[in-house]
């Protein structure tokens, strides 16, 4: 294999493969990188057997066609401090020349037979999503998924789609985030498709989709699901388990709502949270025709209110959340303004900021 590549697009090839390669793993050949040159192409592909990669990168002069396994850490490395524009790519039994104006790299390859497959995308797609609604859906939904959870399904993103909807849904316990947008095409069966993506995988998606107009072709296997680019191809395992019935979840017989303006009531809550810590954390949202006063203490700190004007209908309530619970959902909700509906000091509260975005949260016990 022989191939003369722009060394800023290698760079960027091997950044995104580096996000999945394993960092510690008994199988030397997961630290590496399958690296492939036909068809006017050299395209990276990296796996850690539960999430794979393939990047193609266009801005090469192939010279000779074949494939390589080299080390992703080393290859990265040299290609990053590199100071050419091009860089020069040999591969002869198992050592590859990694060649500048100035610089001669020699290291030594494993055998590209011994790389796990890493999947193609094949066929027509289940659906089709503009890359910008994607992106949107994944950061209204990610940060609200389990960090580490005993229950699998916790761990990961719910995707599910339906006539044309897709629903992203995430929850770890203590708060539910829904976003809902429309897709571009579908060829789903009547009763749609659900999947259980991890974290990982739509933390991965969300760095590879860089035009918000371009589609990204989706397949939903039995225990996979694929996504496609015009660069890149992601193929994850699906996290195994049954989501909850998010939809029991979610408050039907609201009787208070609070209506504002997603900046301001942003603000606010930050500020409240300033005086909280470890210990006390939860901020006091006292409700009445007057508006809204936020309130917080700790034994440390001191004390803070936060007088809030706002709309405000139904009964007089005092409830307590964690504040930065609040500000993770303010900070991705696209809407000017949000509304806060309440049933009780101990029943959990609906956020909503516009019409496809809602948050579910649990109050805090406040002494």
């Amino acid at each position: 294999m022989k191939v003369i590549c722009n060394r800023g697009a290698l760079l960027e090839a091997l950044t995104v493969a580096g996000n999945v390669v394993a960092a510690r793993t008994p199988k030397p050949v997961l630290q590496c990188v399958k690296v492939t040159a036909a068809d006017d192409r050299l395209t990276i592909a990296a796996t850690d057997l539960e999430v794979a990669i393939r990047y193609s990168d266009s801005q090469v002069q192939i010279e000779q066609p074949g494939e390589a396994l080299l080390p992703a850490d080393k290859f990265r490395d040299i290609v990053r401090e590199s100071v050419d524009d091009t860089l020069a790519l040999e591969v002869t039994g198992d050592t590859a020349n990694i060649r500048g104006q100035d610089s001669h790299f020699k290291i030594f390859t494993q055998k590209a037979s011994d790389f796990p497959p890493v999947p193609d995308f094949e066929g027509d797609a289940d659906l089709e999503i503009a890359g910008g609604l994607l992106k949107q859906l994944i950061g209204q939904t990610l940060f609200a998924a389990a960090r580490e959870s005993t229950r699998y399904a916790f761990n990961g993103v719910l995707l599910s789609a339906k006539g044309k909807k897709i629903d992203l849904v995430s929850t770890d316990g203590r708060r539910l985030a829904q976003a809902k947008g429309d897709l571009i095409s579908d060829k789903l069966p009547k009763e749609g498709a659900k999947a259980i993506i991890p974290s990982k995988a739509l933390t991965l998606l969300d760095k590879l989709i860089d035009d918000p107009e371009e589609a990204v072709a989706v397949q939903v296997r039995e225990n996979q699901v694929i996504f496609h680019t015009s660069s890149a191809t992601l193929t994850s395992n699906l996290v195994e388990g049954q989501f909850p019935p998010y939809d029991d979840v979610i408050p039907k017989d609201t009787d208070k709502k609070m209506t504002a303006a997603t900046a301001d009531f942003l603000s606010a809550i930050r500020r409240a949270a300033l005086l909280t810590t470890e210990e006390s954390k939860g901020v006091r949202l006292q409700f009445s025709k007057k508006g809204l006063v936020l309130t917080s203490r700790s034994p440390e700190s001191g004390e803070a209110t936060i007088n809030f004007p706002c709309k405000y209908e139904g009964a007089d309530m005092e409830i307590g959340f964690n504040p930065t619970f609040l500000t993770d959902a303010l900070r991705v909700v696209d809407s000017d303004e949000i509304s806060l509906e309440l049933t009780a000091p101990n029943r959990p509260g609906l956020l909503k900021g516009g019409p496809n975005f809602l948050y579910v949260i649990m109050p805090v016990n406040l002494q």
